[in-house]
């Protein structure tokens, strides 16, 4: 009887040290994830700072680096809660979820310079989530889009042009189809992202407040407006979910 308890345990769940071992290389995966896309995501929040507030002067390095634990710890919060989402349900629900906690990260980084900055009103840590249903759309579109569509891109609308299968043609299609996509739902999703950087910023906006707020100071320019450094984020954001996430979450 025990002999079958623990076969049915290993056709269930795998050998115990076998689990063990994908367990630690899905940990080492998610912390290069984490600490690749922390050096540059606090990059991009303050330069999206200084965009929409005109003659703010900053020192980058000093900045970013002196929130870069945090923000490094908060990534490998965010992906090991959105993997059991993935696991059970869908890449489009876990990319929905990375976005909500995405924002907070976003918030802790907005906050923080915010506030050494000198930049907003009523900036407080309590507000890191504020403008998640923002997040949440910006992210299935900035993110899962590329994660999720890359594929189907390159096999209809690559392969009919270059039908080579050789590794190095295979390999380009792959990264333009990423990269490509990755810069279209960038910029398609950043009118979400200007609006929460603007909830959290100034925490006596709401959602609609947020939006007349941003185009009251910016016009319909705010759609676009800091765009390019949220260009180059997700462009590594996406090399680092084809690198760590895709193997990590077994998509491979």
């Amino acid at each position: 009887m025990e002999n079958t308890h623990l076969k049915d345990h290993v056709e269930t769940f795998g050998p115990p040290h076998k689990e063990a071992q994908l367990s630690l290389r899905r940990q080492a995966l998610f912390a290069g994830y984490s600490l690749g896309i922390s050096v540059f995501s606090p990059m991009m929040n303050l330069y999206q700072i200084t965009r929409l507030n005109p003659g703010v002067k900053a020192s980058y390095l000093r900045l970013c680096t002196s929130i870069y634990p945090q923000q490094a710890a908060l990534r490998m919060v965010q992906v090991n809660v959105a993997t059991p989402i993935k696991d059970n349900m869908n890449p489009w629900v876990a990319f929905a979820a990375l976005g909500v906690l995405q924002g907070g990260i976003y918030g802790h980084a907005n906050i923080e310079l915010a506030r050494r900055l000198g930049v907003g009103s009523a900036v407080k840590l309590s507000g890191i989530f504020r403008g998640s249903l923002f997040a949440f759309a910006r992210d299935i579109i900035s993110q899962g889009g590329p994660f999720m569509l890359s594929h189907r891109f390159s096999e209809r609308y690559l392969d009919p042009v270059l039908p080579s299968t050789d590794k190095t043609t295979v390999t380009a299609k792959h990264w333009i189809s990423v990269l490509g996509i990755s810069v279209v739902a960038t910029y398609l999703s950043h009118g979400f992202h200007v609006c929460q950087t603007a909830m959290q910023t100034n925490q006596s906006l709401g959602y609609w407040g947020a939006m007349r707020h941003v185009y009251a100071r910016h016009g319909i320019r705010f759609l676009i407006n800091g765009a390019e450094a949220r260009v180059g984020l997700l462009l590594v954001t996406n090399i680092f979910n084809e690198i760590f996430l895709k193997p990590a979450w077994g998509d491979r």
